[in-house]
């Protein structure tokens, strides 16, 4: 623990120092201004969204990229050229919002709508925000805009928490040998980075749903940097996941590397997002790895009657597989699936009636 602590301290004083020795020599000064659009999530009256604004990070994505072209763009990724101080204008309905970036680029909006005043959508899951960079410290009149996808659900008939590490995208995040995750991370992108057998069948099912109108909404949570965020979702993309916001970390926030310490992130996106539809059931999907039976389980204790079921890939660790048998074997109300893969939870699913 004090080693983890230390090599975290010593990372979070690496970034601020090159950070600061960027802005000396005035490094990527040049580079345009853009938006990182993240997917934001809310209902008719209620809007939950975050965005950055960065330098143009020169990150160019083609299926034909070498090993080279993948460690320059996750280089590039880490190296992210933050805006603090830049005003923005965000645009939902008739509702217009201005936000001023942290110190690490960050905008974020939340807001309730009285009643006589909700933003409507003829699209049973989205919704589109307009967002506006209107200026930058010692740069005025910008006008840089962008669009970002908001998940609205008025139609749903239950939606999704899935974790994506080792749950839907191989990452090896359990494995003694952290080498191997960082081999992903930096020498891998998008499409060849591996989605488990079954899952994406299992996912659309799902998204379907009983009546396959495709309604239910999905929403992916991670312990992964917002850094990721492009990367994450062309993975999505490439292996035909349902689109859904993609929930990560900021970058300077610690992970969950301990049984005692699960409560962080994570658990965090879990709750925000069941909070904001307390009409709308849930399915749940994690891996043995880490703590997502844990949340999930908390999650279902706080939400009684809401969670339809917590289904776990079990990532093939005996240790770890008897630690969450025994969480089941506690647990009577809730309903909790260790499958070993996606076809049996989709077999489970069509018995259960959630999908054809």
């Amino acid at each position: 623990m004090a080693i983890s602590s230390a090599l975290k301290s010593i990372g979070k004083f690496a970034h601020r120092e090159w950070d600061d020795l960027v802005d000396r020599l005035n490094w990527g000064n040049d580079k345009p201004v853009t938006v990182a659009n993240y997917i934001g999530f809310g209902r008719e009256d209620y809007l939950f969204i975050t965005g950055r604004v960065l330098r143009d990070r020169g990150i160019r994505r083609d299926e034909r990229d070498k090993l080279w072209d993948n460690i320059s763009n996750n280089f590039r990724r880490f190296n992210s050229r933050e805006i603090p101080g830049a005003k923005v204008k965000i645009t939902w309905g008739d509702y217009t919002f201005e936000r001023t970036t942290n110190d690490e680029g960050y905008f974020h909006v939340e807001h309730h709508c009285p009643e006589d005043k909700t933003v409507r959508s003829d699209d049973g899951l989205w919704q589109e925000a307009e967002i506006t960079v209107v200026s930058i410290p010692d740069e005025a009149d910008l006008n840089i805009v962008s669009h970002s996808a908001v998940v609205v659900p008025t139609e749903a008939e239950f939606g999704i928490i899935s974790d994506i590490d080792d749950t839907i995208l191989k990452t090896d995040v359990t494995s003694r040998f952290k080498i191997k995750t960082m081999i992903h991370t930096i020498l891998k992108n998008a499409g060849n980075r591996l989605a488990f057998a079954g899952v994406s069948d299992f996912y659309n099912a799902l998204k379907l749903g009983p009546d396959e109108k495709g309604f239910n909404p999905f929403f992916y949570v991670s312990n992964s940097p917002w850094n990721l965020y492009d990367l994450l979702v062309d993975f999505l993309s490439i292996n035909h996941f349902p689109r859904g916001p993609v929930l990560l970390r900021d970058f300077g926030l610690p992970s969950e590397d301990k049984t005692f310490s699960y409560k962080t992130h994570k658990a965090d996106m879990v709750k925000r997002v069941l909070d904001t539809y307390p009409h709308l059931n849930f399915i749940l999907v994690g891996d043995s790895g880490e703590h997502d039976t844990d949340i999930y389980l908390e999650a279902a204790r706080n939400n009684p009657g809401r969670i339809l079921c917590i289904y776990i890939r079990d990532v093939q660790s005996e240790r770890r597989a008897k630690r969450i048998e025994a969480l089941i074997e506690n647990t009577t109300d809730i309903e909790v699936q260790l499958v070993g893969d996606y076809a049996d939870a989709l077999t489970h699913a069509r018995e259960r009636g959630w999908v054809v």
